[in-house]
C-alpha cells in the first residue's frame, strides 16, 4: 500500500537522511583536500623581477694613465692662396696656365695686349720732352734778362717775371716725368706675373676677352702648409695651447694619420656657439692632401698618470647632473659621479667623486633596467 501524498514513510526519512550524511562527508575531505594550497596568480603577491643581462652589457672602472683629447673637425684649406687680378684694361692676349698647373713665383702667366698703353707711353715720352726744351729757354731768358737788370736795362719786375716761367717749366718737367712713369707701369703691367709660387686653381678669363681693370684672371694656392679652422667649446680652451700637437685622419684616407699643430687661438668666442676657433696648421711638403678634404682630429690638452677611468658609454645625464648605474650583488643602483677629462680616442673618461676602481656598471643605456632592479650576468655568447 502506497504513502499518501505529502506523508513520508519510515523508509524514505532513513534514506534521505543517508544521502546528507554522505554530502556532508564529501564536503569536508574536499575542504581537507584543498587546504594549504596555493593560490591563483590574480591573487599571487608580485615577485621582485630579476633581469639577465649579457657580459658586453657591463663595464668595469679601472685606474690608469690618461690622455685628455679634444674633438676637432673642420675642412682643409690652403695656407696660403691669392686671386690674380688684372690692372690695366684691355684684350687678354695669352693665358699660358691652366687648372693644376704649378708655377713659380715670378713666372709669367699672362699678356694683356698693350698696344694702346705703347703708344700711350710714347705720348708721355714726347710731352716730356717738349717739357724740358721750355724748360731749356725759360733758363735761357733768364740768364738773358739777369744780365740785362745788372746794366739797369730793365726793372726788377720784368726780371722776376721771367724768373717765374722758369719754375713753371721745372713744375712742367716734373708732371711729364711722373706720367711717363705711370705711362711705363701700366705698360708693364700688361705682363702679368704669378705673385707666389704654388697651384692654379681655377682660370677665370680666356684669351680674346676683353678686361676691365681688377678683373680676376686665375686663383692660385700653395699646397705646401694647410690650415684648419676647428671650434673648441669654452670649457676646454683654457688647454689648449699655441704649439699643441693634434692628430687628425682624413675622409677617404682612414688607414693613414697625419699631425699638425695650433698656430693660432682666436681672442674671442662665437656670439651663437659660445665655442673659440683655433688654427691649426698641417705640413704638407708632399702635396699629398688638398684643400676642401674633410679632417677629423684629437687635441692633445694634457696628460694624468693615475685617473679612474669609466667607459663614456655608461654615463648618463639628467636632471644637469651625470650619474651611473652600477651592478653591486646583483643589484641594480644609482650613483652620481663627478667627471674630469675624457680621452676620445679610448672612450673614457676620468671620475673624479663617486667611484673606486673595480666598480662594475652598465655600459649602455638600457631602457628596461632601472635602478632597484635585480640582475644576473648570464653567460657570453659564442662568436659567429
Amino acid at each position: 500500500m502506497s504513502a499518501a501524498p505529502g506523508r513520508r514513510g519510515p523508509w524514505t526519512r532513513r534514506i534521505l537522511l543517508a544521502i546528507a550524511v554522505v554530502a556532508l562527508a564529501g564536503g569536508g575531505a574536499w575542504a581537507l583536500k584543498h587546504r594549504g594550497a596555493p593560490k591563483t596568480d590574480a591573487a599571487r603577491p608580485a615577485e621582485a623581477r630579476v633581469m639577465e643581462l649579457a657580459p658586453v652589457d657591463l663595464g668595469e672602472v679601472t685606474q690608469g694613465p690618461l690622455q685628455h683629447t679634444i674633438p676637432l673637425s673642420g675642412t682643409l684649406r690652403p695656407y696660403a692662396k691669392t686671386l690674380v687680378k688684372s690692372k690695366v684694361a684691355g684684350e687678354l692676349r695669352e693665358l699660358r696656365v691652366r687648372e693644376g698647373t704649378t708655377v713659380r713665383r715670378g713666372e709669367l702667366i699672362a699678356e694683356i695686349d698693350d698696344t694702346e698703353l705703347r703708344a700711350r707711353v710714347a705720348e708721355k715720352r714726347a710731352g716730356l720732352e717738349a717739357s724740358r726744351a721750355q724748360l731749356s729757354l725759360a733758363r735761357k731768358n733768364w740768364t738773358m734778362n739777369e744780365q740785362l737788370l745788372e746794366q739797369k736795362f730793365i726793372s726788377r719786375n720784368a726780371a722776376d717775371t721771367v724768373a717765374s716761367t722758369v719754375e713753371v717749366a721745372q713744375a712742367n718737367v716734373r708732371v711729364a716725368e711722373a706720367q711717363l712713369e705711370l705711362a711705363r707701369k701700366a705698360a708693364a703691367d700688361a705682363r702679368v706675373f704669378a705673385p707666389m709660387g704654388g697651384i692654379v686653381a681655377e682660370r677665370f678669363s680666356q684669351p680674346g676677352e676683353k678686361l676691365p681693370v681688377d678683373a680676376r684672371i686665375v686663383s692660385l694656392v700653395d699646397l705646401s702648409r694647410l690650415e684648419l679652422e676647428a671650434d673648441v667649446p669654452a670649457s676646454d680652451i683654457g688647454m689648449v695651447a699655441v704649439g699643441a700637437s693634434v692628430a687628425f685622419r682624413i675622409e677617404g684616407m682612414s688607414e693613414k694619420g697625419f699631425v699638425g699643430r695650433v698656430e693660432r687661438i682666436n681672442p674671442t668666442a662665437d656670439d651663437r656657439s659660445r665655442a673659440v676657433k683655433v688654427y691649426v696648421v698641417l705640413d704638407n711638403a708632399g702635396r699629398e692632401l688638398k684643400g676642401g678634404m674633410f679632417a677629423k682630429g684629437q687635441l692633445l690638452a694634457g696628460t694624468v698618470d693615475a685617473a679612474v677611468l669609466l667607459p663614456v658609454a655608461a654615463v648618463r645625464e639628467e636632471g644637469g647632473e651625470a650619474f651611473v648605474l652600477v651592478v653591486a650583488d646583483g643589484l641594480v643602483s644609482r650613483r652620481v659621479v663627478r667627471l674630469g677629462a675624457r680621452d676620445i680616442a679610448r672612450g673614457v673618461v676620468q671620475v673624479l667623486e663617486g667611484l673606486t676602481p673595480g666598480a662594475r656598471v652598465l655600459n649602455a643605456n638600457l631602457g628596461n633596467v632601472r635602478p632597484g632592479d635585480r640582475v644576473r650576468v648570464g653567460p657570453a655568447k659564442p662568436a659567429a
